[in-house]
């Protein structure tokens, strides 16, 4: 019997959330404005959180993680809050139509709809309190989603970008403007998941690399090792990369292997062949490096707006 574990993303914003069934008990965590976060809520989001983090192969702190879930849900409620005193309101079409994508992708992943209700069942959960709650989550997410592109609207107007912050910007920034800079790699991953030491491990693999051994040969010993990935990627195009990965790829020769840290995990790359690109200049690329600018000043603004707004909140926690 396939136990039901639903993650629905809402936004960026929004943290997934498990549909399981409800406690016969709850505890307030945190009162926002008219608004509460109940106990049950972090913890559902917890398990959809841990559950994704494992599966990608990354460990993280379960108390700092319960701390940002927190948070993430009183920014839920608060900004829930705003965008109803801003009339900020979406229609039930389009509530239903989201639904019904969703629920049409999650029946499709059991044999038949008797072994979907049963599924319902076992989670103590009847169909409809079930879409109820879909539907609650969804209509968060898509009020949060147009709040948030109003909001930018408003944001944008106020965003000028001058010649010479473009100027400046291009300067420091030249390396992501390159055209046709490519090279053809091989790389072996080194995940959060592994259970030895990632470094030493990542070093040992390095110098295998580097004394010559072949690829195939290194990637086959690592096979089935948890937390490892070893694959032949292709040619890709530098700029395209992680910028700790474009940086240590900036001087590529063949057979070059480099040893790069990049959002956790470590990436041992060998260069099998590259393309050498061009800058392209200022005038070129001017339209992108003034989005850039834009988003850069947009993205600020939000932020401070969300800070400003959750310093003139009632926001208690218990």
């Amino acid at each position: 019997m396939q136990k039901i574990k639903i993650v629905v993303i809402l936004t960026a914003l929004f943290i997934p959330a498990f549909i399981i069934a409800a406690p016969s008990s709850d505890k307030i965590v945190a009162k926002v404005n008219d608004g509460l976060v109940l106990e049950s809520e972090v913890r559902e989001a917890y398990d959809a959180m841990t559950a994704q983090l494992e599966a990608a192969g990354q460990k993280v702190s379960p108390d700092q993680l319960k701390k940002e879930i927190l948070e993430n849900l009183v920014q839920q409620k608060l900004l829930i809050t705003i965008a109803q005193e801003e009339m900020v309101i979406v229609s039930e079409e389009a509530v239903a139509d989201k639904v019904n994508e969703f629920l049409s992708g999650l029946r499709a992943r059991f044999a038949n709809e008797e072994a979907f209700e049963e599924a319902l069942n076992k989670e103590g959960l009847s169909y409809t309190d079930f879409r109820l709650k879909i539907e609650s989550q969804v209509r968060d997410g898509l009020v949060f989603t147009k709040l948030k592109q109003k909001k930018q609207q408003d944001f944008i107007s106020k965003a000028p970008v001058a010649e010479a912050e473009m100027a400046k910007y291009y300067d420091e920034h030249k390396g992501e403007f390159k055209v046709g800079d490519e090279v053809n790699i091989s790389q072996v991953m080194i995940m959060p998941g592994y259970s030895g030491n990632s470094s030493q491990k990542a070093a040992e693999v390095t110098s295998r690399l580097k004394s010559g051994e072949d690829f195939e040969k290194v990637a086959s010993s690592l096979d089935g090792v948890s937390g490892i990935s070893a694959a032949e990627l292709g040619w890709i195009d530098t700029t395209q990369l992680a910028k700790p990965i474009m940086d240590a790829l900036a001087k590529p020769s063949k057979n070059k292997v480099v040893n790069v840290k990049s959002d956790g995990s470590y990436h041992i790359i060998k260069i099998l062949d590259y393309k050498s690109g061009s800058e392209q200049t200022l005038d070129d690329v001017k339209d992108k490096v003034r989005m850039k600018l834009i988003e850069g000043k947009v993205d600020k603004m939000w932020q401070d707006w969300i800070d400003e707004v959750k310093a003139k909140a009632y926001i208690k926690y218990m």
